[in-house]
């Protein structure tokens, strides 16, 4: 026995199988022989058009916005008021110095997020960027080299570094091409 190719039937089909159902000239196995259809499906598209059919004349409550929870909003608001006490506070008392020393283990608002609002990321020097373009060119050359493989590259072109400071060159790299191809 053969398979049957499984079909996509048309809204407009559907709903002319499903009109003639209502209609019932005909019964189901007439129709199924007729549209090519199994009965139980001619069924299924009955009962759709008419528990759908409500919907043509505006009776049935279109769907709205989802309901806000608000206490989920009053505990994000309270979380940012926390985290914002904590910076103007943090700030103020270390004077903008070393995030460390923004923590405050007394505070309520909690170490990782203390952590995470004081953090602030330090700027690449020029000599460093001159480098990161350098281990780009290389890297278009060599996509697969390594850290290591890239320090003796780099010594080759007489560019005298270190593979640990190359890493995490590399790295930094790699995270802000992968950052302007995502968007």
């Amino acid at each position: 026995m053969t398979r049957r190719i499984r079909r996509n039937h048309s809204p407009a089909f559907k709903s002319k199988v499903a009109l003639a159902a209502i209609k019932g000239e005909q019964t189901l196995a007439e129709m199924a022989k007729r549209f090519d259809v199994h009965p139980n499906q001619i069924a299924q598209w009955k009962e759709h058009l008419l528990g759908g059919a409500a919907n043509v004349f505006g009776d049935v409550n279109r769907p709205t916005e989802p309901p806000i929870d608000m206490k989920s909003l009053h505990a994000k608001i309270g979380e940012l008021t926390l985290e914002n006490d904590f910076l103007e506070g943090a700030l103020t008392k270390a004077g903008l110095l070393s995030a460390k020393q923004m923590i405050d283990r007394t505070h309520p608002l909690s170490l990782t997020k203390q952590a995470a609002a004081a953090y602030l990321p330090t700027p690449v020097s020029a000599a460093d960027l001159a480098l990161m373009r350098r281990i780009d060119a290389l890297h278009l050359e060599h996509p697969f080299a390594g850290a290591r493989m890239l320090r003796d590259l780099l010594w080759q072109a007489d560019i005298h570094v270190g593979r640990k400071h190359v890493a995490p060159l590399a790295i930094k790299l790699t995270r802000s091409i992968r950052a302007c191809c995502a968007a």
